[in-house]
């Protein structure tokens, strides 16, 4: 087995939008979302569960690409840089002779090599935590010792919501996407993720909505909900926030939203 290799399932590793790679990738990616989109439609059509339905339901492997070059850890400091110009991406993912992903070699990486060769070792004081590293790379042959590692990875049945909170909190641009077995399945990307907020604001009222008449049964023309660049505002007035309170947790998780104000006042909590 070559020290470079596909894995059975291909994944596109670019970044963010402004990377020429995620640039080539954003057809296909963008065209399954939207084929989700539309297939929602279709349901609607034919008088079963509509868009609110399918996009509430978007998961990683519904936006994530599935083309990937990998390299092995022992890959040579020439072959990643080989294999990254070939593919076009700016990361590739690191793993093992079974597929598990053991971390990911980027071009900061192999700069951070290139930008310390030839230098003498640094002196290492008591509170410096980046220059061990720096020196690791900087005397680095294989992307074992270049990569960046533990990865922060994904299921591909996560909610998406999830996985781009996951991608925020921890600041990474890329989430390898593994399988129960933690072998490397896909990666989604900061854009992948972001995709799912271009959802219409009339599309997130309605499923709040819904939701709403779903989980309490109540009239919900004492609720009012308005929706504006994906905002969510509730106003009006009910009987105790006791059941209404963790629904709004479930409307913040809702795709598309980006904010939930809860301006809904309780009768009984403020009686005496």
């Amino acid at each position: 087995m070559s020290a470079l290799e596909p894995t059975p399932t291909p994944v596109n590793t670019n970044s963010q939008a402004d990377d020429a790679s995620d640039v080539q990738s954003l057809p296909s990616a963008l065209a399954r979302y939207v084929a989700v989109v539309e297939a929602a439609a279709g349901l609607e059509d034919a008088g079963r569960t509509g868009p609110a339905w399918m996009l509430d339901n978007i998961v990683v492997a519904d936006v994530m690409t599935s083309t990937v070059v990998s390299v092995r850890d022992d890959s040579p400091f020439k072959q990643i840089i080989g294999a990254l110009t070939e593919a076009h991406v700016s990361a590739l993912p690191v793993v093992d002779p079974d597929g598990h992903v053991l971390g990911i070699v980027s071009e900061s990486d192999l700069l951070a090599k290139v930008a310390g060769v030839g230098r003498p070792a640094p002196h290492l004081s008591a509170d410096t935590t980046e220059t061990p590293r720096a020196h690791r790379k900087a005397e680095a042959e294989t992307a074992r010792d270049l990569m960046t590692a533990p990865v922060v990875t994904t299921r591909p049945d996560t909610p998406v919501s999830h996985a781009a909170r996951v991608a925020a909190l921890q600041h990474v641009r890329r989430l390898p996407v593994v399988d129960s077995d933690d072998k490397l399945v896909g990666i989604v990307t900061r854009s992948d993720l972001l995709r799912v907020f271009l959802r219409d604001d009339e599309a997130i009222r309605e499923h709040v909505i819904s939701l709403i008449r779903r989980q309490l049964f109540i009239d919900t023309s004492t609720i009012e909900v308005d929706v504006l660049d994906g905002v969510v505002t509730l106003r009006g007035q009910l009987d105790s926030r006791v059941m209404f309170e963790p629904l709004v947790d479930v409307i913040r998780d809702t795709t598309g939203v980006v904010a939930v104000h809860d301006n809904i006042s309780y009768r009984l909590d403020q009686a005496p």
